[in-house]
């Protein structure tokens, strides 16, 4: 188990490394287009750009607001850093697991990973259109280290095998 604790640690610093040197912006650029991708099939109105302010990333949002044209920004950072979390989990699930059951299982908690920060774009579009969706976005705001725990407790739940001595090939 302290191999284990030993990659996963390993696997934390090298993703937060990577994520500092680029694969943030990648990850965000993901994001956005999945998020427009979702939101197109309602509607072209609606939009999220990705823009650089100094060093932060920034989501600009441009929307319908009161029946006018309006943009407005949210910053990226606490949404995306618990990104590094999913990403480092999945090195030790492919260390841990066979190789077919972690791509499966490493798919699924990406995927709900992923489906929160979509629904959470998405909630970030209505913010002055709609009070729930204000209030959904507030509530959710901060939630997302909790989500990338709950993954990890989910497959670790379902999987004991990841924290056993013996890794599989």
């Amino acid at each position: 188990m302290l191999k284990k604790i030993i990659i996963l640690l390993c696997a934390s610093l090298i993703v937060t490394l990577l994520w500092f040197i680029g694969l943030e912006k990648l990850y965000a650029d993901f994001l956005t287009f999945t998020t427009n991708t979702v939101l197109s099939i309602g509607s072209n109105q609606t939009y999220i750009e990705l823009e650089k302010h100094e060093e932060d990333l920034i989501f600009r949002v441009h929307t319908l607001i009161d029946g006018r044209k309006g943009s407005y920004p949210q910053a990226a950072q606490s949404l995306l850093l618990p990104s590094v979390i999913i990403l480092s989990w999945l090195v030790v699930m492919f260390y841990s697991l066979p190789r077919q059951e972690a791509f499966k299982q490493s798919l699924t908690g990406f995927g709900i990973f992923l489906f929160f920060q979509i629904f959470f774009m998405i909630l970030l579009t209505s913010y002055y259109s709609s009070n729930l969706a204000k209030y959904f976005f507030h509530v959710m705001m901060e939630s997302f280290y909790v989500i990338a725990v709950f993954v990890i407790i989910k497959d670790s739940l379902k999987y004991p095998e990841i924290w056993m001595r013996k890794a599989h090939k």
